[in-house]
Parts: structure tokens; C-alpha cells; sequence
């Protein structure tokens, strides 16, 4: 009785914070039920945690994309010159 109870408050006082801190951990696969059931209440409860998470969904769908692409092995391309301005513009920075 005493562990429904406290799941119960621990649903009903979850902050965004405390939600977005789930969905990190999520990822990894270390919550709790009770967390779990707390992250999806709140984020049926609140839009900005729904936002946040299909923000969450959609880049790390582009990042998969991306890896998949190769594009983190190529790196940039620039020409010679773009990189000499680059350089330059760095090098004034310094000074």
C-alpha cells in the first residue's frame, strides 16, 4: 500500500526537469516502472515534454541518417580557400 502511494505522489509532483532527466536515462534502459509510468503521464500531461520528445526522436533519427551516410567520417568540405579564411579570421581571434 505504502509503495502505490508513493508512486502515485511521485507521479503527480514529476517536473519537466525531472521528465526530460528520464528521457536521457531512458534511452539507456535503467528506469524504474515507477519512473516510467511517471515520464509518460507527465508527457501525456504536458505539451512541452510531448514537443520535447519527438524533438528528441527526430534528431536522433537524423543522426542515425547521418552515421548511415558516412558524413561524421568525411567531414566538412570546404575548398582551400574557404580554409584560409577560416584560418586567418581563427589566427586574428588569437591576437
Amino acid at each position: 500500500m505504502i509503495r502505490w502511494i508513493r508512486t502515485f505522489w511521485y507521479v503527480l509532483t514529476l517536473r519537466c526537469e525531472e521528465a526530460d532527466r528520464l528521457r536521457s536515462i531512458e534511452r539507456e534502459g535503467e528506469l524504474s516502472r515507477s519512473q516510467r509510468v511517471g515520464e509518460s503521464l507527465h508527457r501525456g500531461l504536458c505539451k512541452s515534454c510531448r514537443k520535447a520528445r519527438r524533438q528528441a526522436k527526430l534528431l536522433k533519427q537524423a543522426l542515425s541518417e547521418m552515421s548511415d551516410l558516412g558524413e561524421f567520417e568525411r567531414g566538412p568540405r570546404l575548398d582551400d580557400a574557404s580554409r584560409a579564411r577560416i584560418a586567418a579570421a581563427m589566427a586574428d581571434k588569437k591576437n
